[in-house]
């Protein structure tokens, strides 16, 4: 609830501030109403009760299309790289992915900030409890944008995924991921 509350307020405050912004211009990106790809790298964290955290490697690919200059449709895709190891304890991720609306604003020519809110699915494989999993739900995150060159933007994000339960336990997950975007 709280990561609900945060995103939206992050958004309202975006929309608020863009004609503030209005005369910076930044070099790409959703102001170009480009469509554009990317692929990211990250560690998933995992934190269930009673358990230490476990944080296992994933990459994923994206793909945007801009709707305004503040506002895109992106759809992610991604798979584990390593899995996560703590005490016997071991969790990777099989498949993820999702659906989102991004709200953007440019802070600088070339800095933007964003949310992300929208549907993910996340395939879980434990070696304890109730073994795989596959939950579905709501899924926000935050990020930014920094333009390296006219045509690539190094981008850092956080994101929390669906949770649920595993064996009467309640366990979480949380995306920190950096990659890179390019238009197409």
């Amino acid at each position: 609830m709280k990561v609900r509350g945060l995103a939206f307020a992050v958004l309202v405050v975006g929309a608020m501030m863009s004609p503030a912004f209005g005369q910076v211009r930044f070099g790409g990106g959703l102001n170009d109403a480009t469509p554009y790809v990317g692929a990211n790298v990250g560690l998933l964290r995992y934190d269930e009760s009673g358990l230490n955290t476990l944080t296992p490697s994933v990459i994923f690919a994206r793909i945007g299309v801009p709707l305004s200059p503040y506002f895109a449709i992106e759809g992610r895709l991604g798979t584990g790289l390593a899995s996560g190891r703590s005490r016997g304890a071991s969790v990777s991720d099989s498949v993820f992915g999702g659906g989102y609306v991004k709200g953007s604003v440019a802070i600088a020519p070339t800095v933007s900030l964003y949310a992300v809110a929208g549907i993910a699915a996340v395939s879980l494989h434990r070696n304890f409890g109730g073994g795989n999993t596959t939950d579905t739900g709501f899924s926000a995150g935050l990020g930014g944008d920094i333009q390296l060159a006219p045509n690539i933007w190094l981008n850092l994000e956080w994101t929390h995924l669906p949770g649920g339960a595993n064996a009467g336990a309640s366990y979480s997950s949380n995306l920190f991921s950096a990659g890179v975007t390019f238009p197409i």
